[in-house]
């Protein structure tokens, strides 16, 4: 049977035969010709592809997969930061807001709209945003998502600390990795096509015509695609500074900044990288989202229901191999000495064995430690005020520490600047090297009470996922 609609190409794909079946073909017999893998398909950057044919796997992956921490023991050195956050814009507002015991959580009038029975969140301020918005053209601003737009602004940011330009002196060795949440459709772009979707003869049934129809000639594609991609949020900012290596988008809901710093890290140590620019960026406060993850009991009420505050905000670091960093002289915020993560289990952590979730959490941060071959000064727990979470990581910390786990200062920094979704662990370990750089704890945020000054070498981020997946840093001055 014909299938219409599709080119050539399309109808091989949907026979099953694979697209491009004559290509790949064609090109695995001239990599034979040329002496090369037949069993690799090689994109534009040298890289592996697994598209259509078989992947051989090399041995520094199978080490990869086992959990190796590093292979041929390069140092990675924290050099560039930048944070995006409801406290400041930049590492030192940031930093100053937390000493200064300040906090940007509270009511937001969008969220209360809603009308769901929860109204707090912490927003990055249109004042505080304004000043550099001019980084960007207008028509870039309109084809960003919100998230986007912070995490660019986070790697400028980030860039100019390390004193870094696009290409970071090797673009073919420069690498962008993000953590991200898959971005929720415009709210009021949504209820316009539900809308105009509506059957005329039988109210609240969707109508397949009409909704095309009004697809083709009324939806704004930004809206719909370009806006919703989570992908492009580190197409666009390895774009905008000319990263042409590893580039990935991690969409891991709240671990997925810290594995892509530690992932980062890892290609750094390994040698697949030279410099790296990587963190976070989130928007927790979009509509969709927040109605979403209300209706999963995730998120803290007004009368009293312990959960997440939601916020926004981004976190983006640059990382760079240590004798390189050196040899340029550029000025080091730390070293990541440590990291490690680990899955879910398969269902949300608040329906889960507790006894599973700390053994879980538990493991992660004996390998951080065990990589680190120390233990920490300085905890930034994950405290995201949901019960399961803080006290599997009280109990976790405890196992792995033994008794220093209860002298050890901690640092609760979301009860400040709210929960950034992936972008609390690169926003946290940033704060956490600045505590260190400074010598000093925040008050406000620091479990139990200490004296300001305090002569810390090291800090340990956790970060915990709404499903129990789990991953954790170590950040070493």
């Amino acid at each position: 049977m014909p299938i219409r609609g599709l080119g050539v190409r399309g109808r091989a794909a949907a026979r099953g035969r694979g697209p491009l079946r004559g290509v790949v073909g064609g090109r695995r017999r001239d990599e034979r010709r040329r002496g090369g893998d037949p069993g690799v398909r090689r994109d534009q950057t040298g890289g592996a592809r697994a598209d259509h044919v078989r992947v051989r796997e090399r041995p520094r992956d199978r080490r990869r997969r086992a959990g190796s921490p590093r292979v041929n023991g390069r140092t990675v050195l924290l050099t560039g930061r930048g944070v995006v956050s409801p406290l400041g814009v930049g590492i030192a507002q940031h930093w100053e807001a937390l000493c200064a015991g300040r906090t940007a959580v509270g009511r937001l009038d969008r969220l209360a709209a809603l009308g769901l029975g929860g109204s707090r969140g912490a927003e990055v301020a249109p004042a505080a945003l304004q000043p550099h918005l001019a980084r960007f053209s207008r028509k870039q601003q309109n084809r960003y998502s919100r998230p986007t737009l912070l995490a660019m602004l986070g790697a400028a940011l980030a860039m100019d600390d390390a004193g870094l330009g696009p290409g970071a002196g090797d673009s073919s060795r420069f690498g962008v990795l993000l953590g991200v949440n898959t971005p929720a459709w415009n709210l009021d772009a949504m209820l316009d096509y539900l809308v105009a979707s509506e059957s005329t003869e039988t109210p609240a049934v969707l109508d397949l015509p009409r909704a095309n129809g009004y697809c083709m000639h009324s939806i704004n594609p930004l809206d719909f695609s370009l806006k919703t991609l989570p992908n492009l949020l580190a197409g666009h900012v390895a774009i905008a500074n000319d990263a042409q290596g590893y580039c990935r988008a991690m969409p891991e809901g709240h671990v997925g900044g810290a594995r892509a710093v530690g992932d980062a890290g890892r290609l750094i140590a390994e040698g697949e990288l030279d410099v790296a620019l990587c963190g976070g960026a989130d928007d927790q406060l979009e509509e969709l989202f927040f109605a979403t993850h209300w209706g999963a009991g995730a998120i803290a009420s007004d009368d009293g229901r312990p959960g997440l505050v939601p916020g926004e905000g981004s976190g983006l670091l640059v990382l760079e191999e240590a004798e390189r960093a050196l040899a340029r002289r550029a000025r080091c915020h730390g070293e990541i000495a440590g990291f490690a993560s680990g899955s879910g289990g398969g269902r949300p952590a608040v329906e889960d064995d507790p006894a599973r979730l700390v053994e879980r959490l538990a493991r992660v941060i004996g390998a951080v430690l065990a990589e680190a071959g120390d233990a920490p000064d300085l905890v930034g727990l994950h405290g995201d005020g949901i019960p399961a979470h803080d006290d599997a990581e009280r109990a976790a910390l405890a196992r792995v520490m033994g008794s220093a786990a209860s002298s050890t200062p901690c640092l609760r920094m979301k009860s400040a600047h709210a929960d950034l979704g992936a972008a609390a662990s690169p926003v946290e370990l940033l704060a956490c090297s600045a505590a260190l750089e400074h010598a000093t704890l925040p008050r406000a945020v620091v479990e139990p009470p200490l004296p300001p000054t305090s002569p810390h070498r090291s800090a340990l981020v956790i970060s915990l996922g709404l499903f129990g997946e789990c991953a954790a840093l170590m950040v070493r001055r």
